[in-house]
């Protein structure tokens, strides 16, 4: 601890800091408590991260070792700072030449990538093994919360069955569809009550995904699933070991999807038409509007996108734009984006926009390539899911998603500093 000096050191050293001990203890329980309440009840736990993270400006301040950056939070930050610096520049930009500032909206509502980076070196210095426990649980505890909510307060609202208290059916896919693969993940380096706390998580968190009645979340969850096993396979676990583990998941995940889906008429009606619309993409006669709109979605903003490829058209122009190249269709897309986050970056910020957003999906996964296989595996989760996520919705335009995925990568740097992962093994 650095020595105090003056009278607000003094009052931050003593009566804030006390101890290295204690200071960790205190971020651990902000972490496991942001946590537990992201995948239920969404804008809960954006309360507790906004809440607990402006502690580390505190930090930052009155100790001159948390304002240094080193090899994994370097390139995290620069990538995370780019994709703001693009937004926030082709929103002045449109402002400039349309005298309107509609088009910030999106920029408010990112500025978090830019404001986390003090969290960065803070949580460096406080992590200890134990946080990893914490991780696990709180995300096991989160899962369990969202199902249960979604049990309890769905037989007295169809609203809270399909989206728990999330306020949205698809931040809730995306928070079980995350906290379930985790779960999943961390099954592989727990033993004893840990297991079977992440076992009940990640059934839990199934349960609540499928609830949802969102079909992409579900689909990016198997695809990410089998990705997972072949790559921690590959790179750790042997593909034999993997194969035996993923088929015993495979019967897990196929009994309980079929009990609930089938418990479902609603979610069985709209996955059977969303096969028969895949399976005859130009039949007028099926009666699915779902991915239909996607399609012709798609379609207008590849061409609002080709008319500038370069400058975007800005963020709140994206959907003007795509009506203007389908004013057949246009009339029906009453939408704030185009349901895909990456096709939404394009037109709003022409080829930038989506370079950008992938390099936020995918630096933190490169920078952690060769931590620990507990930290790996739980940044490959992440960031594979919300990069499939954005295919067939927004990303970063939502504060629980938002946050969601800053405080997962903070937290996954942070415990890449733990020597041997912190977990029990198997």
């Amino acid at each position: 601890m650095a020595e105090p000096s003056g009278t607000l050191s003094r009052l931050f050293w003593v009566h804030f800091h006390r101890s290295d001990a204690s200071a960790s203890l205190r971020w651990a329980l902000g972490i496991f408590l942001g946590f537990l309440l992201f995948p239920g009840i969404g804008s809960g736990g954006s309360v507790v991260a906004i809440g607990f993270w402006p502690f580390a400006v505190l930090y930052w301040i009155f100790d001159p070792r948390c304002r240094r950056f080193d090899a994994i939070e370097k390139p995290v930050i620069a990538a995370f700072s780019a994709y703001f610096l693009i937004m926030a520049a082709f929103a002045v930009g449109h402002a400039i030449r349309n005298g309107s500032m509609s088009g910030f909206g999106a920029v408010y509502g990112n500025v978090l990538f830019l404001l986390f980076a003090p969290v960065l070196p803070v949580l460096r210095r406080a992590v200890r093994p134990y946080w990893i426990d914490m991780f696990f649980a709180g995300t096991a505890g989160g899962a369990i919360l969202a199902a249960l909510i979604v049990i309890v307060a769905g037989q007295f609202s169809h609203e809270y069955l399909r989206s728990a208290f999330s306020g949205n059916p698809l931040i809730l896919a995306l928070g079980a569809m995350v906290s379930g693969l985790l779960c999943i993940h961390g099954l592989l380096f727990f033993r004893g009550a840990m297991r079977w706390l992440l076992a009940a998580g990640a059934l839990a968190a199934l349960f609540a995904l499928l609830s949802s009645g969102s079909r992409g979340p579900l689909l990016s969850y198997c695809i990410v699933l089998v990705a997972y096993a072949l790559v921690m396979g590959h790179r750790h676990f042997g593909l034999a070991y993997m194969a035996k583990r993923g088929l015993l998941a495979a019967l897990a995940i196929g009994v309980l999807s079929f009990g609930v889906i089938k418990a479902d008429p609603e979610l069985t009606h709209r996955i059977e038409l969303a096969a028969e619309r895949l399976g005859n993409p130009a039949d007028g006669q099926i009666r699915e509007e779902s991915i239909s709109m996607r399609l012709l979605l798609y379609r207008a903003g590849l061409a609002a996108f080709q008319e500038r490829p370069l400058t975007g058209h800005g963020r709140h122009e994206v959907m003007r734009a795509a009506i203007a190249k389908d004013p057949k269709n246009g009339e029906d897309f009453d939408y704030s984006h185009l349901h895909n986050g990456y096709l939404t970056d394009l037109v709003a910020t022409g080829v930038l926009g989506p370079l950008s957003l992938l390099a936020v999906l995918f630096v933190p996964l490169f920078v952690l390539r060769n931590a620990q296989p507990v930290v790996f595996g739980g940044i490959f989760c992440v960031t594979t899911s919300y990069a499939l996520y954005g295919m067939t919705n927004l990303l970063f335009y939502h504060d629980v998603s938002t946050l969601y995925f800053i405080s997962l990568v903070a937290v996954l740097c942070s415990l890449a500093r733990i020597p041997d992962g912190g977990a029990q093994a198997a």
